[in-house]
């Protein structure tokens, strides 16, 4: 889980760094048709099941090739930058799963799951290398371990600790329980169904133990008409450390069954100097 992040810098950092989120368009409501199927766990007047429709956007995903990114970004009331942490990560589809992850951390309060803001580093890794190249203060480090057993940096870690609560499935059902939806928009085919949250149930989506009295949470969701949640996009008003911010994540998955996970530009370097 995301609260994890601190814990693993220890690990981590011998080994071995997020963007700002964008704000969501006001939505006017707009007639929804009635006469063509919606996505599973989806009603006319939202989301009924959450589970029903993590499941299906899991199943959409499957063992498939896909590009996740998700950033989580967090400004004070001045609009200064407390914390910025950035994932894209290009994964195989199974059983391989090779991977390319590239991770940015901005900001005083960014978390230190690649070390000190700010830096960027990548990572790539199929079943016989892992590579790493990190930049701090202009300078460039690379490391390279032949064995996939000496490191922690898993595709599963990036995917399910750093970048999303556990997976797919589980990060879209706690965001998905903790608002009472609706269905803003529809496309007369049922194929595209657009979903907003205003009115919280539960802090579920939150994801870190340092946040308190959220208020003014906005949800929206963009559904296939399969399950498949392309992107979803959470923003919300909190305390911080008695400070309150402004705090925007999402999440979108991009080129399901069509990314490919080729040697990165500095393979040779890394191969080299690692």
């Amino acid at each position: 889980m995301r609260r994890a992040l601190v814990a693993l810098l220890v690990v981590l950092a011998g080994c071995s760094a997020l963007a700002p989120g964008t704000d969501r368009p006001t939505v006017t409501p707009a007639p929804v048709p009635t006469d063509s199927p919606l996505p599973p766990g989806v009603e006319p007047d939202g989301v009924a099941d959450a589970s029903a429709l993590a499941n299906a956007h899991a199943a959409a995903l499957g063992n498939r090739s896909y590009t996740l990114v998700t950033n989580r970004t967090v400004r004070a009331a001045n609009g200064s930058l407390r914390s910025a942490l950035t994932v894209r990560l290009a994964l195989s589809a199974a059983p391989a799963r090779d991977y390319h992850a590239r991770v940015s951390v901005e900001g005083p309060g960014a978390p230190l799951v690649i070390g000190e803001p700010p830096t960027r580093a990548e990572y790539w890794a199929n079943d016989e290398v892992y590579l790493r190249r990190q930049t701090i203060d202009n300078r460039t480090e690379y490391s390279r371990y032949d064995d996939t057993d000496a490191y922690v940096g898993t595709w599963s870690f990036w995917l399910g600790t750093v970048a999303l609560d556990l997976g797919p499935e589980t990060d879209l059902r706690s965001t998905l329980e903790g608002f009472e939806t609706r269905v803003a928009d529809r496309s007369p085919e049922g194929d595209r169904v657009h979903i907003v949250g205003t009115t919280v149930r539960s802090e579920g989506f939150v994801g870190d133990s340092t946040v308190d009295n959220v208020e003014n949470a906005t949800l929206h969701a963009f559904v296939a008409g399969s399950g498949f949640v392309s992107s979803y996009h959470v923003v919300y008003d909190a305390t911080v450390d008695g400070e309150r911010v402004r705090v925007r994540r999402s999440v979108g998955f991009e080129r399901v069954g069509a990314t490919t996970v080729d040697r990165p530009t500095w393979y040779d370097e890394a191969m080299e100097r690692g």
